[in-house]
């Protein structure tokens, strides 16, 4: 595993923007030639502060590890955040320069009969990483998710969500709205109020939550103190 000390020099080859609040980043590795991680991990990039010293951000990688010579990173902007507002004006092309990887919130194997994912915001990004890193191994799991968003404009990642539904038999996943229109008909809250759905009891099952610090908050004390759930069996990482 890569040095913290090594400086990755990553070419920005690809801005999406989801939506006005989602920017993902397609990277290329220039140098060194190769970064290698493994799903669930993150990298810190530099923000450039002119002669100052950079500002380091840390961001979930949200690409498949196999791929060695570059990554994904999902972005949810913030006003007048000193990242966002770096990440916001880049064009494509620029040079950027990370360190890490870093963590250790991996993909516990053997893995459980049921795999159940639940993010918010670009909490996503270590779940998908999950999913395309582990899918040609384990296809046959039970792969759950719930993704909660405040409404049907921060939607995103469907088209990608609906791939891995048709290349996986049992994934399924299902948005969470906090303040979605009249019109929505799909669920509406938030996701701690829907566990009880997954039947975590009679089935052997591991959770990953991502995002919100409340939301994993509000979910571990339900699984733990209330269901008895075995603490090794929840996985979490916090990005409040």
């Amino acid at each position: 595993m890569s040095s913290a000390r090594t400086v990755y020099h990553m070419k920005v080859e690809q801005i999406i923007d989801h939506t006005p609040t989602v920017r993902e980043l397609v990277l290329k590795t220039e140098s060194p030639a190769e970064f290698k991680f493994k799903a669930g991990q993150f990298v810190m990039l530099n923000v450039p502060q002119g002669e100052a010293k950079p500002v380091l951000r840390a961001y979930s990688i949200s690409s498949d590890d196999r791929n060695p010579h570059g990554f994904r990173l999902l972005f949810k902007f913030v006003e007048n955040g000193v990242a966002s507002t770096f990440v916001w004006n880049l064009q494509g092309g620029e040079t950027l320069n990370f360190t890490g990887p870093f963590g250790k919130v991996f993909f516990q194997e053997p893995p459980t009969k049921q795999i159940v994912f639940l993010n918010t915001g670009t909490g996503l990004s270590q779940h998908i990483c999950y999913l395309l890193s582990k899918k040609e191994q384990y296809p046959n799991l039970r792969y759950r998710m719930l993704f909660g968003v405040r409404s049907e404009k921060d939607m995103y990642y469907q088209p990608e969500l609906e791939a891995l539904a048709k290349e996986l038999p049992d994934f399924k996943y299902e948005f969470v709205l906090s303040r979605p229109q009249e019109t929505w008909t799909g669920k509406k809250g938030y996701i701690q109020n829907f566990i009880s759905e997954f039947d975590y009891k009679n089935i052997p099952t591991t959770f990953y939550m991502c995002g919100n610090g409340g939301m994993i908050k509000e979910v571990k004390h339900q699984l733990i103190e209330v269901d008895g759930i075995e603490k090794n069996k929840i996985w979490s990482e916090a990005f409040d």
